[in-house]
């Protein structure tokens, strides 16, 4: 604990440093600020929810469920999420493309001033791909949370499957409570929302500035960008807490049965 509590303000001033002197040299200085940031920001997370988050692999890592969901849940945080938005453009699925051609890159962003300093370590370096026309992008702040919401909701999942498998017909209904949880948490960083707008957006002229107007403030910007998935982390921890006290309740409860 307090090995982290001095080696996590280092990390953060390095951070700053190399934010500092990435001018002179953008890729090699922004790669360095943005490892140093969001190490800085593994290190203040609580070692409990780790602790939890190792004990739950270590328990159900010869479940399928577990990397099945995990696996999925990341390929669609990380690379067919940038997708979605062009296939909700007027006309685009229209133009679908199925000439396959496979184009990847490196960029990086010019160092803005310090007040937009977080928004650079969460977008640069970033790892931008073309399958056909379609373009993704892995940027650090999406590729950071993604990690973390898809080891939850694999967890989530893997709970979910045993507590099903062990509950009685009666308590089967019960199981569904938490699931909810599962959607909603893993639902509440996909942004749907602002997709769906920015459509309707671009399909009905006569709101296009009133929509467009909202999606392009800041505060809804920090909003979609950053609140909704930490919300969505905590969602689906709390809701992995509670389905290890479910598992725990109706275990011992079938013990008792037999």
């Amino acid at each position: 604990m307090i090995k982290r509590l001095i080696i996590s303000p280092i990390l953060l001033v390095l951070s700053l440093i190399a934010y500092y002197y990435s001018r002179s040299d953008i890729l090699l200085w922004s790669t360095a600020s943005t490892l140093f940031f969001w190490s800085f920001v593994a290190l203040i997370i609580p070692s409990s929810f780790y602790k939890y988050i190792k004990n739950g692999i270590m328990r159900y890592k010869k479940k399928r469920s577990l990397w099945i969901s995990l696996a999925l849940y990341m390929s669609y945080h990380v690379i067919l999420y940038s997708f979605f938005f062009y296939l909700l453009l007027p006309g685009s699925i229209r133009s679908l493309s199925f000439s396959f051609s496979v184009n990847a890159g490196i960029g990086y962003s010019v160092p803005p001033p310090l007040p937009y300093f977080l928004q650079w370590v969460s977008d640069s370096p970033a790892i931008w791909f073309f399958i056909g026309p379609y373009e993704g992008d892995v940027i650090p702040f999406s590729t950071f949370m993604g990690v973390i919401l898809a080891i939850l909701i694999g967890l989530n999942v893997a709970q979910i499957s045993e507590l099903w498998g062990i509950s009685s017909k009666v308590n089967k209904s019960i199981v569904m409570i938490p699931s909810l949880g599962v959607i909603s948490g893993s639902s509440c960083c996909v942004f749907l929302p602002s997709i769906v707008m920015y459509s309707i957006a671009l399909s009905i002229t006569s709101i296009t500035a009133t929509i467009l107007s909202i999606l392009s403030s800041f505060t809804y910007f920090v909003i979609v960008y950053y609140v909704l998935p930490i919300i969505s982390a905590i969602v689906l921890f709390h809701n992995l807490t509670l389905l290890d006290k479910l598992v725990i309740k109706i275990s011992r409860e079938h013990i008792k049965r037999v």
